[in-house]
């Protein structure tokens, strides 16, 4: 408990890590900053040609707060990949469960949308970059792909127990999981849709509600029987009570414990 009157408390409201070139504060967690700013380097430059002093500079950083963190520049691209790592961490742990098909699916896909809403790289713009260096981002890629693998699994199982209608399971793989990378564009877009001043305005929505809304449109297009879908959706939030608080770890600088 803190302690009123100390310094404690005000130290636990500063940002983590090093301050600025200029002196200020970090905008979010320095880790999340140098990786934002690395990608948005990576994609306009390439990866190769992109320096450390030029990472350090765009996201407003000195050199020495940059190593603090990142000794190389491979551990800033490994910390940008761990976009599929969650998803796929999660589909092991769902594999391992009991429940139907549906279920499964339902499970994976609602955690797919939270983590990718809630996660600090916009995965369009991290695809974009890896489908222009892909021998830098082989790794993403078969991340991706056992995604697609997991993901499919689960309606091919659920085609086969008569749960699902018959389909493509690979291509309803792949559009389902381009349903949740849609949705969490549209959730880091909307405080610029919800004033009114936009012509395309909309109220905002949770991480939350958006994950339950993407795995719950794809049960009930795949399912035999869409009036289920409720009862999934109630399942799945008991066993896997996820708040919007879900995030990668980021990295720890080098002389952490």
């Amino acid at each position: 408990m803190t302690m009123a009157g100390t310094g404690s408390s005000a130290s636990a409201r500063r940002p983590l890590g090093r301050p600025r070139r200029d002196g200020s504060p970090p905008a979010g967690p320095v880790p999340d900053v140098i990786v934002t700013a690395a990608a948005k380097l990576f994609t306009e430059q390439g990866y190769a040609a992109t320096t450390m002093t030029q990472i350090a500079r765009a996201a407003g950083l000195r050199q020495s707060s940059l190593y603090y963190w990142f000794s190389r520049k491979e551990q800033i691209l490994q910390a940008a990949l761990t976009v599929n790592r969650l998803a796929l961490t999660h589909a092991s742990v769902v594999a391992a469960g009991d429940g139907t098909p549906g279920l499964r699916l339902f499970r994976l896909l609602r955690y797919d949308t939270l983590q990718l809403c809630l996660s600090p790289w916009d995965f369009t713009e991290i695809e974009q970059l890896a489908e222009a260096q892909p021998d830098d981002f082989a790794d993403f890629w078969r991340d991706y792909d056992a995604l697609v693998r997991h993901v499919a699994g689960h309606i091919r199982d659920g085609i086969a127990s008569g749960e699902f209608r018959t389909c493509d399971a690979e291509l309803a793989a792949m559009t389902a999981l381009t349903l949740n990378e849609g949705l969490q564009k549209r959730y880091r877009a909307q405080s610029r849709h919800g004033s009114g001043e936009n012509p395309f305005s909309h109220a905002p929505h949770a991480a939350a509600e958006y994950a339950l809304t993407s795995a719950s449109t794809t049960l009930a297009a795949l399912s035999r029987r869409p009036s289920t879908v409720p009862r999934l959706a109630a399942r799945a939030a008991a066993l896997d009570p996820v708040a919007d608080t879900l995030r990668p770890e980021p990295p720890r600088p080098p002389n952490s414990t």
